[in-house]
């Protein structure tokens, strides 16, 4: 939330506090008892409390909480009024629109849709209650009470929705000045092309700089504590400022003899802004006069040893897959019971012999994958991919290991996805992020995967519950044949994510890891959309077949 939607929110909380107070007065000389006045006050005021407590307190809070502490106090404050004061006649339904429009203010989007239900059914019980149980009570200090907030949630109700108006502006303003984020490069000779190191900017709601990680040889210098666009000149200024308040996008700023690219990521406490500079395609090597000799030695040597560690992976798999599909296909024999009945002592024996060979099955196929990947030799076949029914696959496929492991897997995506992508490399992705997602949470945990489609992107993430990743976790987890210190002894060969990261550069996207100690880790995976000709060219076929 930005600087200009809190101070919204906030006055219109205090708006609401003045008007129950103003409300509990006048009731007090309609002849209101003097104890139930102040009860009365304080129920009406406590949802614009909790209210300003969220938007002042609660910026690395979960955006769940933050929505439970500060609109569901205004449903149940709205209903209840609703139900005392006169059911479909009563002024307090104008109550009944505060906790969407909060929603809005707030920038919860996603959170919008549930929320209006839970206000229509809290109003239509309210009112049901109030037709057939005659709870309405016939008082005039209520019906004061109820008419001064009435009026009072109309004047909040309107604050808060300007502050939308203007927030949506912004965005509009945004969308025009800004390109869309891109799943990855494009080809194009005459565009800069990224090149170096990236520094990783992490913005707080209020636009101040919480974290910086990383260096870029760039006259761009943002400073913990102090605002994110003062680290820039005056005229960037304002469109750094909308990028910071939109839902995602990408800025390429002319600074020094490079341009910048800013790539701004939202997440639940504010904004990741990723900072890379780039370079002209048609620069040269050597143009300085360096010597080059000494580099041509190294790469040789560094292709040499490239070369023989991967002779030496594909060998490996190859010889471990041999023996693997034997064991895999005896099991299955067995589980089946094609050959007569197994006892009943043997029957969970087999299962797990079954099992822990897929699971093998995994880890070879991940080191064939990443050998392959660095020799150069892998081939991705880019056609469209419905990541949906890629995932359902894959949570049939491990659903089994994450029985024994106490982990519940949760679809949360429920129409088709379609990517420009390939079907065995989507499987990848979708089994390494899935498999540690359940390897990494403790019993009794649930594991969410996901699909959504975008204007010119797809993105499939995993989140789990686990422990979380710190920083220095993920740049160790980014290289292959690493574990960060979460792994506590579990098995694996640190090549998952790295895995992961390889096919998603090769289907020219990118990865994006969103983590904390003790808040779990949330894994996205962007890619190209497919275009609409040819996804239905490709159900077409799969019906024909």
């Amino acid at each position: 939330m930005n600087s200009s939607s809190k101070f919204a929110v906030i006055s219109a909380s205090l708006i609401w506090l003045a008007g129950a107070v103003a409300a509990a007065v006048l009731a007090a000389r309609e002849g209101m008892p003097g104890l139930i006045a102040v009860a009365v006050c304080a129920c009406a005021a406590m949802p614009a409390v909790l209210t300003i407590l969220v938007a002042l307190r609660g910026r690395r809070w979960p955006v769940a909480r933050k929505s439970v502490i500060a609109i569901l106090p205004w449903i149940a404050l709205a209903s209840g009024l609703v139900f005392v004061t006169g059911g479909f006649y009563s002024p307090a339904i104008a109550t009944g629109a505060l906790a969407p429009l909060l929603v809005l203010a707030f920038g919860w989007r996603s959170h919008v849709v549930e929320v209006c239900i839970f206000a229509i059914l809290g109003l239509a019980g309210s009112l049901i209650a109030a037709a057939f149980l005659n709870g309405t009570l016939d008082n005039a200090a209520l019906d004061m009470f109820s008419g001064v907030l009435s009026v009072n949630a109309i004047l909040s109700g309107a604050l808060l929705l300007v502050a939308i108006l203007q927030r949506q502006s912004a965005d509009v303003a945004a969308a025009t000045a800004l390109e869309p984020v891109r799943a990855g490069p494009e080809i194009d000779e005459g565009k800069p092309a990224r090149s170096g190191p990236v520094m990783i900017v992490d913005v707080a709601d209020d636009g101040r700089v919480r974290m910086v990680s990383g260096e870029i040889d760039a006259p761009v210098k943002p400073r913990q504590k102090e605002p994110f666009v003062e680290a820039f000149d005056t005229p960037h200024r304002p469109k750094i400022e909308a990028a910071l308040s939109s839902d995602g996008t990408r800025l390429d700023v002319a600074i020094g003899r490079s341009p910048l690219e800013l790539i701004f990521d939202p997440h639940a406490a504010g904004m990741r802004v990723f900072m890379s500079l780039m370079e002209e395609a048609d620069s040269e090597d050597g143009e300085e006069g360096e010597p080059v000799e000494a580099p041509v030695d190294r790469a040789s040597a560094a292709e040499e040893a490239l070369a023989e560690r991967t002779a030496f992976f594909a060998s490996l798999g190859h010889e471990l897959k041999t023996p693997l599909n034997a064991i895999l296909g005896f099991s299955d024999l067995m589980r089946n019971e094609l050959r007569g009945d197994l006892p009943e002592a043997y029957r969970e024996y087999v299962e797990l012999i079954h099992e822990s060979g897929q699971d093998l099955l995994l880890t070879v196929e991940d080191i064939l994958d990443y050998a392959k990947a660095e020799s150069g030799h892998i081939r991705l076949d880019l056609e469209p991919v419905d990541l949906v029914a890629s995932s359902e696959s894959v949570i049939a496929q491990l659903s089994a290991f994450a029985d024994r492991a106490g982990v519940s897997i949760r679809q949360k995506a429920g129409n088709e996805v379609w990517a420009l992508a390939d079907a065995r490399a989507v499987r990848q992705i979708w089994q390494n992020l899935l498999s540690n997602a359940i390897k990494y949470s403790p019993r009794g945990a649930m594991v969410s995967i996901d699909a959504r489609a975008g204007a010119s992107t797809v993105a499939l993430s995993v989140r789990d519950m686990g422990a979380g990743m710190s920083a220095s976790d993920l740049e160790q987890v980014a290289r292959p044949f690493q574990q960060g210190s979460n792994a506590k002894g579990r098995a694996g060969t640190g090549l998952g994510l790295a895995v992961v990261k390889t096919f998603a550069d090769l289907m020219h996207g990118k990865v994006i890891i969103d983590t904390a100690p003790g808040e779990g880790t949330r894994v996205r995976v962007i890619l190209p959309k497919a275009e609409l000709e040819e996804t239905e060219s490709a159900m077409l076929e799969t019906t024909s077949v």
